[in-house]
């Protein structure tokens, strides 16, 4: 028996890497990068017409931001979850579910303009403007709205998702504009200044994921590698065990940007 325990733990413990190896392999990623085709929209400019902080600082209008190479920022991508259904979650998410999203009121605008939060998560709201700006954060998806004054901070647990980005709004400073999206999972993303995404350790299969910007709202008919996107701004994508999926260079038509 004692001759046999060696190898009987040798044996476990293959099987115990083999495991392993097969939930780190039931995994993949997808990214790719939005580009604008076409002369981008002229924004109006804001009307910011309260606090000599504010007025000083001239926000901008963040409704359409094309960046670096024409990359579009600020697209929103995230997987669809039926209701009723769920996804597994990547253990790698866990630690990220125990840490506060911060959205700031800094230099009179939101920071991030558009936020992601995980239900369950805390979402704290922060001011880094100084005195004596004091700015309120109207979140109508949480029924929250604080007063929150220069250095000061609220925090609240975010209690349910949004099918579509949710308005966020100061209305002290009426110009003040973002968008939150809550969701059960992590699967979700923002375009960055160039354009691009990049959403990783989603479980493998067929995927339902929203494309969207506040300027258009649903992005349809987008072609990217291997398929497009319908009315609504969904397609079904798959994802690869071990794999990251390219979509490539994401083309959105200037002339759908323009504000509604």
């Amino acid at each position: 028996m004692r001759k046999l325990l060696p190898a009987l733990l040798c044996g476990l413990l293959a099987v115990l890497v083999i495991v392993s190896a097969a939930s780190a392999d039931g995994w993949g990623s997808i990214k790719g990068r939005f580009v604008v085709k076409g002369t981008p929209p002229k924004l109006a400019p804001l009307v910011v017409n309260k606090d000599e902080y504010c007025i000083n600082k001239m926000p901008k209008n963040e409704s359409v931001v094309v960046g670096k190479n024409d990359g579009l920022e600020n697209v929103v991508v995230y997987l669809r979850v039926p209701l009723g259904s769920s996804v597994d979650v990547n253990p790698e998410y866990e630690a990220e579910l125990k840490k506060p999203v911060v959205l700031d009121n800094k230099g009179c605008s939101f920071t991030p303009h558009i936020a992601l939060v995980r239900v369950g998560q805390e979402l704290k709201i922060e001011n880094s403007d100084p005195p004596p700006v004091s700015h309120n954060t109207n979140i109508s998806l949480l029924a929250f709205n604080p007063i929150v004054p220069p250095g000061g901070s609220a925090e609240v647990k975010v209690t349910k998702d949004s099918p579509l980005p949710s308005p966020v709004q100061c209305n002290i400073h009426t110009w003040m504009k973002g968008y939150l999206l809550a969701q059960s999972h992590p699967y979700m993303a923002v375009s960055g200044n160039d354009g691009s995404f990049e959403i990783k350790d989603i479980p493998a299969g067929k995927h339902e994921f929203q494309f969207w910007h506040e300027a258009p709202g649903y992005l349809r008919n987008l072609k990217f590698k291997g398929g497009t996107t319908d009315r609504r701004g969904r397609a079904k994508i798959t994802i690869s065990a071990g794999k990251t999926l390219d979509l490539g260079d994401i083309t959105v038509p200037a002339a759908v940007l323009v504000q509604r």
